[in-house]
Order: structure tokens, then sequence, then C-alpha cells
């Protein structure tokens, strides 16, 4: 295949295996880190002109486990030539950037990839492989994006026979999902084509090479019964035929022998009329490490209570820590716009049940801009100070939520339907320190009389215990001996997380 040059390809293995995978905690502070506009933003020259105290700015000060660097690879000229001569993109970015947008300000989708080497602007594959190792020196994993379903119109794969889907005459399909229409950037691949399966196989063992974790966009285009729906009958026209394995019950297993604790994240929606048992459970049998959760997003937007809880209760995949929580990323609103003044109530139940804990660059200083994923800036804002400060607690609490998760904390009183309440058990890690959260996501105030035995040690080691709210950063002193239940006053969409540790 005419993808890049074996010597090349051997050379960004031999160059990645000079860094050794981080190891990822359970539970991981992940951080969307939008690569071409950071590089753009703080005015460097590429990974390698990246100080290290910028690099600190971006790690939110040893807060993060898990950088994901969105827009690493190479992009041809096609997708930014597209964009420019598309009327309703163009008035897109100046609705985004009203008043002073320019064409400079376009930079081509992330999404629409020409090939799995490092984008030019952000320098060399040595440089991201240097980057990388940065990254593991201070503990932090580096996540890439890796996108299954398609690749730049003008990739040099294009004319590769049997990779990719036929269209109209000679030319490759467009991209696109079941239902939204064709994605002109990008041609679509074939995997119900052997040579497709094979040569993005290797894709990911040579991406795997490179970093510790990916995120795999739309991976759930490629499940067989999504692929039938979408281009079964052209497909079955073209001669080809459903597999009977899965791509990705195939693939993955091949690359976690390589790097057994590699993360694979999938960005998953739910197609229940295709696969009635659920996309995300689909995903996670065939070998992803955690999917998205979307559905927490969408009943945190909601705000309906039962449903709210019902989902965190109920979902089986909820306390194996295999969905990933979000109330921000690049597809969606920003956070402090969508939710407003629900904003803090929502993050703190995003980011402290079990799974991946997703924050997107700008999310920890409130910005409510939407920055667009074809463009190197969003509108300037200054920082809310308020909630970077409550963030800020929040996400140094963090390492603190992992072990052992409870989620039947008994919470009594006439308004304790009002309450999301849920605590993770102290242990040797966490130096006995125990924490409790507990949200009003309701409009209303709320008081409730919380039962802390199942979290709190079984000994003391002192009479006296501290409970701090990270959040506040208020702090109270309570008798070990007495402190089995505590009374919690909430405001409407105010959250209270204590870490409880003996003083």
């Amino acid at each position: 295949l005419p993808i890049s040059s074996s010597s090349h390809r051997l050379s960004r293995v031999a160059m990645a295996a000079s860094v050794k995978h981080c190891p990822i905690p359970e539970h991981p502070t992940v951080f969307l880190l939008n690569s071409r506009p950071w590089i753009y933003d703080i005015k460097a020259s590429g990974l390698s002109g990246v100080s290290d105290s910028q690099l600190s700015d971006a790690l939110l000060d040893g807060k993060v486990d898990v950088l994901w660097l969105q827009g690493c690879w190479e992009l041809g000229t096609f997708g930014r030539t597209h964009d420019l001569a598309d009327p309703t993109r163009l008035q897109h970015f100046r609705d985004c950037l009203p008043g002073d947008f320019s064409e400079e300000d376009v930079i081509g989708s992330p999404y629409a990839i020409s090939s799995y080497v490092c984008n030019p602007v952000l320098g060399s594959d040595e440089d991201l492989a240097k980057f990388r190792a940065r990254l593991a020196a201070k503990g932090v994993a580096l996540m890439v994006d890796f996108v299954p379903n398609h690749m730049a119109r003008d990739s040099p794969w294009i004319d590769t026979p049997r990779l990719f889907i036929q269209g109209e005459g000679a030319q490759a399909a467009f991209g696109r999902d079941p239902y939204s229409g064709d994605w002109t950037d990008t041609a679509q691949l074939n995997y119900w084509s052997e040579v497709c399966r094979a040569h993005m196989l290797q894709q990911l063992l040579d991406v795997a090479e490179r970093c510790d974790g990916m995120r795999v966009d739309m991976a759930m285009l490629c499940v067989n019964d999504i692929i039938e729906r979408t281009w079964g009958e052209r497909l079955r026209g073209q001669g080809f035929q459903r597999p009977a394995e899965e791509f990705w019950a195939w693939a993955i297993p091949q690359v976690k022998a390589r790097h057994p604790n590699f993360l694979f994240l999938a960005e998953c929606y739910e197609y229940d009329e295709i696969i009635p048992s659920g996309t995300s459970l689909e995903l996670l049998r065939q070998g992803f490490t955690a999917v998205y959760d979307k559905v927490l997003y969408d009943r945190l937007t909601d705000g309906h209570m039962d449903n709210l809880r019902g989902h965190i209760h109920c979902s089986s995949a909820m306390p194996l820590g295999e969905l990933c929580h979000f109330t921000e990323n690049h597809d969606e609103d920003r956070a402090a716009f969508h939710f407003a003044h629900r904003n803090l109530a929502a993050t703190v139940v995003s980011l402290t049940v079990p799974g991946p804990r997703l924050l997107m660059w700008g999310q920890e200083h409130g910005f409510k801009n939407r920055l667009a994923v074809h463009l190197r800036r969003a509108v300037k804002e200054a920082p809310d100070s308020t909630h970077s400060a409550a963030l800020a607690g929040l996400l140094t609490a963090l390492p603190l939520c992992r072990g052992e998760w409870k989620i039947g904390l008994p919470v009594n009183g006439d308004s304790s339907w009002k309450f999301l309440v849920w605590g993770w058990k102290g242990n040797a890690d966490s130096g006995d320190a125990a924490v409790l959260v507990a949200v009003n996501y309701t409009d209303q105030e709320a008081w409730a009389n919380i039962e802390l035995g199942q979290i709190l040690p079984e000994a003391a080691k002192s009479e006296t215990m501290e409970l701090v709210d990270v959040i506040s950063g208020q702090s109270f002193e309570r008798s070990f001996s007495e402190l089995r239940g505590l009374v919690v006053g909430l405001q409407p969409y105010q959250s209270q997380m204590f870490k409880c540790c003996f003083k």
C-alpha cells in the first residue's frame, strides 16, 4: 500500500520505543488540549517551543493524568480549501468570530486526517516523541486521536484499490454516519474489505507505539450492524460481504498484546434502533476500555432527577469505570454556556462518578465562547475566577475518588429526593481519607441527613475528623465516634465535596 515508506514507519517506531508507556490510574482525569489553537495561543514554535511553564499550565499544575492532544496529525490542503469554499461554513466561522474573522483563522478539521504523521504546525514525529517523553517525566500519559471511519480526500492512500467504498464514478464515497448526510471533506473507508481491515490494523499498531491511549472518533461506525444500515446495499453491489468477525474485536486484542494497559476510549452515541442492546455496551464487549457517556450529559441537560439518578444508579458500566463523563468537549457548547447556573453542579457530578473524567482546555477558566474545531481561536474572554477556584479544589481532590465507590449511602429527610449523593471509601492509598459528594440538582433549597458509615474507616486513628469542602474551602471538625450522619443543607444547584480525614 502507498502509505508511508516502511523506512519512515520503522523510524517512527524506533523513536517511540525510547519512551515507555506511561501508566494510567483508574478513573483518570483526561484533559482535551486543542493542539493547534493552543500552540497559536501561547505563540510557540511547535511542540519543541513549548516552555516548561507553558506545559505546566496546560497540565493544570499537576492535576491531569492523561493529555488528549487533539489534532496532532497531518492534514492535506483539501479540507481547508473546502471549508473556505463553503458559504454555510464560512458564515458559521464568522458567527464564531464576529467582527474580526479572517481566512487565516481557518485551519481545517482535525478529523479529516491525511496520514498519521505529526502535523507540521506542531513539528515532526521526533518532536511529538520528545513531547510525549516530557509528559511521561511528569507522570502524564499521552492520548491522541484515531479516526477509523474516514480519511481526508487528499490522503496519499486515496487511490489504493479496495481501501475505500466507491462512490460516484471512480471516486471514493464521502464519509458519513447513518443519519447526518455526507461529510464532504472526507473519504469513507471500507471495513468489509480485507485490504482495509489489514491496513487499519497496521495504523492502529503504529500509532499505539507513539502514545499511551487513543480517543477513537465515532468508533461505533465500524460495527457491522451500523455498516449494514449505512452502506450494506452498496457494498454488496460492489462485491463485498459482511465479515464474520467485528473489526474492533479482532484488532484491539492485537494492540493490547503489545501494550496491555493501553487506553482505548471510544466516542460513541447510542443507535438503539440498530443495536437495541446498547451501542456503548457493544463497543465495551468488543474490547474498548471506556466509552463516551453521552447519556449522562443528556440527563444533566434535561435535569429530570429520576432519569438522572436512574442512569447513575442503574447503568451496568458505571461502577466498572467504563463510562467517560464530560460536560464539555469540542462537539458541544462550552459547559459554562450550556449549563449556565447549573454548570458547577453538573461538573461535580460528571467528575466524581467512576470512569475517565474529561475536561476541555478553557473549561478550567469557565469560558463560554465556543472554540470551533475548524478554527485556531475563539473570542477572547476573561476567566471566571470563582469557577476557576472551585474547579481547582475539585480537581486536586479527584485522586481520592478512586478505589471503592459507594452509591447507596442512605439519605434521609423530606427533601432527600433533591440530592445526588455518593462517596468513595478511604483506603491506605488515600491515607484513609474518604470522600462524600452531595449535589442539589434542583431549583429549590434542600436539606438531608446523610449516613456516612459505608465510607468511613472501621477504626479511628484519632477521635477528631476534619471535613473539608474542597469546593468552597470550608472545614469542619466532628467527633469520629459520633460521625455517622451528616446534616447537609444546599441551595439550588449547590454542591459539596467533603474530604473526610483524621486530624
